[in-house]
């Protein structure tokens, strides 16, 4: 991996300030996925004059998994997470630190010592009784597998980010509140017409999905097994688990040495299963025939064999050519239904449904309470008076039939200044990621 795929990737994932520290604080540590890091010395990347350590990138890693369990209420995988591409995202942004890090040094500012302690005393994770209580600080770091220098140099980088954010901020006027303030509680009178998937019959050929299939066969493959063999340790009596680790690493040495052989063979597709955290961590940076160290889990020690990895593989037509008709048959309906959306317009009729609001949540029988947020949010994005979204079974004709402008008073102050800033912020630092991106070299040693 190289700068010419930095290159292609230039949407960038503005960094949130403390994402990379305390955002981990209670998610627990996921460990980093299918890649391989090509120096000895652990670095996975050089941006500009600064080597990028392997800990920075899993740690990115993790934080990212654990917004997105957050998002998906617990049921994030790491499936998900390769569907997700959630491996690049967390390299983007690593790198995406590390420039403004380089900036930061042209313009010569730095973070002391003494920012770090007055930034980690008001931690609230690290506090007992409302105060900070370095015992309370070691334990968390120690559940999350950090040590306090790394994640104090990791405070340090990101407070030094924060000052190069204050250089490029501005102060709100009181005309921008006013005028964005307006347009951001304005209220729009709205009619509706739902079409429905339900209504169109579709009957496609095997032609047509072979068709489909190969036009879409990279889509569908099976994911990334691993070969392993599996030995587990059996507990001896009257016998500790410390005492038990001894009996297990010696029994791992005989194995190593080939005095003790594995008695078979597996191949699984979920690792989480078999191993605990700590173990599949070890697991991906483990190379073919390798053997891991002895992990505790369910009460008893295990030992595991890397023998092969297993790629993904295009899965036949035959063996998923139930979910391709179902596929083909909803994207045949989507084109449909777009095609009536487009129809409709010219001479729509519609459901009143009212004034809504940004703020807005109609209860409408044909949308779920997802759908007819949207749907809001849609309708306040648009540029044309009438328009349509689209949903998985279903397209929502609207058309804006009366718009008024709100009205500003001090209690929503707050929100219209935190949402200028925002976006003053984001534009800004957006471009200056793309200034930096040319100024300093990035280049990769991640392969897959």
């Amino acid at each position: 991996m190289s700068i010419s795929w930095m290159q292609k990737h230039k949407k960038w994932l503005i960094i949130t300030i403390w994402i990379s520290t305390i955002a981990f604080v209670g998610a627990g540590f996921v460990g980093w996925g299918s890649y391989n890091y090509g120096k000895s010395d652990g670095a996975i990347a050089v941006v500009g004059d600064k080597e990028v350590p392997l800990a920075d990138l899993q740690n990115e890693y993790s934080n990212l998994y654990s917004q997105y369990q957050n998002m998906f209420g617990g049921k994030f995988t790491q499936e998900m997470a390769e569907q997700f591409k959630l491996e690049q995202a967390a390299l983007q942004r690593v790198v995406q630190k590390y420039l403004f890090l380089n900036y930061a040094d042209d313009l010569g500012l730095m973070t002391t010592d003494e920012e770090v302690a007055q930034e980690l005393v008001q931690i609230e994770a690290f506090q007992k009784d409302g105060k900070f209580d370095k015992d309370t600080y070691l334990q968390v770091l120690k559940q999350n597998r950090r040590t306090a220098s790394e994640f104090e140099k990791q405070l340090k980088q990101d407070l030094l980010i924060s000052k190069i954010q204050k250089i490029f901020s501005f102060e709100t006027l009181d005309e921008e509140i006013e005028n964005i303030g307006s347009l951001i509680f304005a209220q729009s009178k709205v009619a509706i017409k739902v079409l429905e998937a339900d209504t169109i019959d579709i009957k496609p050929t095997q032609e047509q999905l072979q068709e489909y299939y190969e036009n879409n066969k990279e889509n569908y493959k099976s994911p990334t097994g691993y070969e392993i063999a599996v030995v587990e340790v059996e507990n001896l009596p009257n016998t500790d688990q410390k005492q038990m680790l001894k009996v297990a690493l010696k029994q791992y040495l005989d194995l190593k040495k080939g005095e003790e052989k594995f008695s078979d063979t597996q191949v699984v597709y979920n690792l989480n299963s078999i191993l605990t955290t700590e173990a599949l961590e070890s697991f991906t940076k483990t190379s073919n025939g390798e053997i891991l160290k002895p992990f505790y889990k369910d009460d008893k020690h295990f030992i595991v064999k890397k023998i092969k990895t297993i790629q993904p593989q295009t899965l036949a037509f035959e063996d998923i050519q139930t979910q391709i008709t179902q596929e083909y048959i909803l994207t045949q309906k989507q084109e449909v239904l777009t095609q009536q959306a487009e129809e409709y317009i010219p001479n729509f009729e519609g459901e009143d449904i009212g004034w809504l609001t940004r703020e807005s949540l109609p209860t409408l029988s044909q949308l779920s309470q997802e759908e007819s947020q949207q749907l809001v949010e849609a309708i306040f994005n648009s540029l044309e008076q009438t328009n349509f979204v689209n949903f998985k079974d279903k397209v929502v004709v609207f058309h804006i039939e009366d718009t008024k402008l709100g009205t500003m008073d001090q209690r929503k102050n707050e929100m219209v200044v935190s949402t200028i800033s925002n976006y003053k912020s984001n534009a800004i630092s957006s471009e200056l990621l793309e200034q930096l991106q040319n100024k300093y070299d990035v280049k990769t040693y991640l392969t897959e």
